[in-house]
């Protein structure tokens, strides 16, 4: 019997230690190497668009006629008609301009808005033209020296106004990913010359090109 107990322990002693099983290291392996394409890739992407470098589109300002004004404090009420001309300055790059919304201020204060639910696309080196209505219904209150001033000016028929142009710009370029940039240009000095307290006012000037505002 003694023997037999010898025989099991040295049986037991002789298994190999960490026999125990093994979780397999593939796939955290399989994490990092996916990780890692993604990174190079997004990496090569950056620097393709670093080189590429595409232009800001040029916008211009055609035209702004205000008509319907009713003027009742705290409200300088009326219709705006608006014409740009979006211009893609790209030899290589299409343009997508998308998410726009047309501001029109007095100096600080805002007079109306509003947001469109168009976009438009232009290829390498083309334009297109952009027409906004504003109506009366956008109409927004005025702090009471905003609105004396506008009075006051609109009382020798001539106002100057401002309008402000947001949109989501995106770039495109064979099969890389569209780059989008959020931009606002300003045009900024609008002249508008009113003929009676009736009738409609224009711009003075031909149009005006409008500024990119960092």
């Amino acid at each position: 019997m003694e023997h037999t107990n010898n025989y099991n322990n040295r049986t037991t002693s002789d298994q190999p230690v960490g026999s125990t099983k093994r979780r397999p290291s593939f796939v955290p392996r399989l994490t990092l190497m996916v990780v890692m394409f993604f990174f190079i890739l997004c990496l090569i992407i950056f620097i393709a668009w670093l080189v590429i470098h595409p232009l800001d589109p040029a916008i211009r300002l055609n035209s702004l006629s205000v008509s319907n004004i009713t003027v009742s404090n705290p409200q300088f009420a009326a219709n705006y008609d608006i014409e740009f001309t979006v211009n893609n300055t790209n030899k290589k790059v299409n343009l997508f301009v998308d998410q726009v919304e047309v501001i029109v201020n007095y100096r600080k204060g805002l007079l109306s808005s509003k947001i469109l639910g168009k976009s438009e696309y232009l290829g390498k080196m083309s334009e297109a033209r952009l027409k906004v209505e504003l109506r009366r219904d956008a109409v927004c209150s005025l702090k009471d020296r905003v609105f004396k001033d506008i009075s006051d000016e609109w009382s020798k028929k001539i106002v100057n106004f401002n309008v402000k142009l947001s949109i989501t710009a995106g770039f495109g370029i064979g099969v890389l990913p569209t780059k989008q940039r959020i931009m606002e240009f300003q045009c900024m000095n609008l002249t508008v010359e009113f003929f009676s307290t009736k009738g409609t006012g224009k711009l003075m000037s031909g149009g005006k090109d409008c500024l990119v505002h960092a």
